[in-house]
């Protein structure tokens, strides 16, 4: 390689000096992503940063080139755009007015969660960090960088399923790595097809490490949640996200992995908690498999596997699975031995029909099938298992384009079930009424059936603060009794007018301005107006003035009368003179 000029930018192979990469057909002049590094950036005199690969509402990642080490590596860099944007030299990070303390609070979770997962250098199934350093007013790690693809699209590519046996052989050695993780309290939280590599030699890693600011709605930084595999936790706000919340994120990966299709997302779960299998994929699972999944993938985090280790056993046909399965074979057992019994001398002896045998032998198998069937769907219904709808003699009935999918049920209810209720309608009430009331226990009749939870808060002309905007389920749909209801909840109005605060005293004006959705700071400064103590009115806006929610305003506050400045004359010498001696406040 004669030099770094002639790096290719996207894959760092040597372009021998053509403009077009002969590796990859990436083009010198293409340019970078907005707001990322430029080009050839160099990084602690020893990092060259290449093409922004992706960001998120935590920062970017590039592909770049350790100069000392000679190889390609994979750098990620600290920049939440919503709150920094770049400096004139278009590297350091500049810090919007305002959000100085969330940008080092983030900051400081991306340094002490980046070291945590470097700690883990060890487990061989996700990615390795080898360097952290603060640079430009922001931070950045160092990894390893594998030509790789991600699992949706190796799936894509495999023909759009993978079977349970090649499943397995990428799917748990990563099983492994999170036990470990989350064995020494590291989550991820952004499990998914898309943070799920296959390597070069058929590896499986799992990558895209974030902070949690990022893996939750409703938080500073824009949240970064793949739809189907983020659990309903991490759409509920103040909820704190673990294990088994991973464990939904794994076990929804493995599902596309099987499957090629992705779980409704977990909101809509909550009305609907079925998950749809074609038939012909079913036949070829596992029952214990199946089972594996509908447990990991039920929506309440309290009903759901709640570590890896126990997913684990129960993918591995755990006891408690076996148990049903054998149980299952035990009962077979039976079943084949009339049918197969020779007829044996002594009834010839009694001289009884052969054909007579026949039917006892038709009859006795039919009664332990039976058995067998209702035992099965027993056990099925006590391990929890996802319940599927068979060809009945019934199904007859149906259209036959119905048969194409098997209908699998985590939390299947009758329709008529006494514990199902309609959802009632609580768009346009306080959400803090309804908290009170529930939290004091004079709830309004009917609301002991359900649980209010805040999944976010949105700006809202129409709808006043404090109200909710919309709900799931949704108002007259079938919902569990005492299951929840996720709301939204109205911000009021995102844009908003400065209210009158002058002749207030400091306290009461900084109540009313943050009641109207402002951050409110101080300044004094003297009056011969306004008393000490008292507000003088704003810093550079005027009251009635129109202001984004939560906008900082400077309330400036009285000093009183500036200090006196003496003047002194002196006293006239000419005796009738009607000058006096006098003393004049300047």
């Amino acid at each position: 390689m004669t030099g770094y000029d002639n790096l290719c930018m996207n894959c760092i192979s040597d372009t021998a000096g053509r403009t077009e990469c002969p590796n990859c057909g990436f083009r010198s002049n293409e340019p970078q992503m907005n707001h990322a590094l430029p080009y050839r950036t160099i990084l602690q005199n020893r990092y060259l940063v290449g093409r922004a690969k992706k960001c998120n509402g935590e920062g970017i990642t590039y592909i770049g080139y350790d100069t000392v080490l000679n190889i390609p590596i994979e750098l990620h860099e600290y920049f939440p755009q919503t709150i920094c944007e770049r400096s004139k030299d278009q590297k350091t990070a500049r810090i919007f007015p305002g959000s100085e303390i969330i940008y080092e609070e983030c900051l400081n979770e991306f340094l002490s969660y980046s070291r945590e997962v470097a700690h883990m250098r060890e487990l061989s199934s996700i990615v390795q960090i080898y360097d952290i350093f603060k640079e430009n007013n922001t931070a950045y790690t160092v990894s390893e960088w594998s030509d790789c693809i991600t699992l949706r699209y190796f799936v894509e590519r495999s023909g759009g399923s993978l079977s349970w046996n090649t499943a397995r052989q990428l799917f748990m050695p990563v099983l492994s790595s999170l036990t470990a993780l989350h064995a020494a309290g590291i989550s991820h939280l952004g499990i998914s097809p898309d943070t799920l590599s296959i390597t070069k030699d058929g590896r499986m890693k799992l990558r895209g490490f974030c902070i949690k600011t990022v893996r939750r709605m409703d938080t500073d930084l824009p949240p970064d949640l793949v739809p189907g595999c983020a659990a309903v936790e991490q759409y509920i706000m103040d909820y704190e996200a673990g294990e088994p919340t991973d464990v939904y994120g794994f076990a929804a990966s493995l599902f596309f992995t099987l499957t090629g299709t992705m779980p409704m997302e977990a909101p809509k779960r909550r009305t609907d908690t079925r998950l749809l299998i074609p038939t012909s994929i079913l036949r070829s699972l596992p029952p214990h498999v199946v089972s594996a999944m509908a447990n990991a993938l039920q929506v309440s985090p309290e009903k759901r596997t709640q570590t890896f280790e126990r997913l684990r056993d129960e993918l591995s046909a755990a006891p408690t699975v076996t148990a049903t399965i054998e149980h299952t074979q035990q009962l077979e057992q039976p079943v084949s031995r009339p049918v197969r019994r020779p007829a044996p001398e002594p009834e010839k002896k009694k001289e009884v029909p052969a054909f007579l045998w026949v039917v006892l032998s038709c009859a006795f198998a039919l009664v332990v099938f039976t058995v067998i069937g209702m035992t099965w769907i027993s056990n099925m219904d006590n391990t929890g298992a996802l319940a599927s709808v068979g060809q009945t003699a019934s199904s007859s009935q149906t259209d036959e384009s119905s048969s194409e999918e098997n209908l699998l049920v985590a939390d299947s209810v009758s329709s008529d079930d006494p514990n199902m209720i309609e959802t009632p309608d609580l768009t346009g009430q306080s959400y803090e009424s309804l908290k009170s009331a529930e939290s004091s226990g004079a709830s309004s009749e009917g609301s002991a059936d359900y649980q209010v939870l805040l999944s976010s808060s949105q700006f809202s002309d129409t709808v006043p603060e404090g109200m909710i905007i919309s709900q799931s389920p949704e108002p007259g749909t079938k919902m569990t009794r005492g299951a929840e209801i996720v709301v939204v909840v109205s911000k009021g109005p995102a844009v908003r007018t400065l209210p009158s605060i002058t002749g207030k005293t400091l306290t009461n004006a900084s109540e009313t301005v943050t009641s109207a959705g402002f951050v409110p700071t101080k300044e004094e400064e003297y009056s011969d107006t306004v008393a000490k103590g008292l507000v003088i009115g704003y810093r550079d806006v005027k009251e009635g003035s129109q202001m984004a929610y939560g906008s900082q305003v400077v309330i400036l506050v009285s000093k009183g009368p500036a200090p006196s400045s003496t003047v002194s004359f002196e006293p006239s010498r000419n005796v009738g003179s009607s000058n006096t001696s006098e003393v004049l406040e300047g």
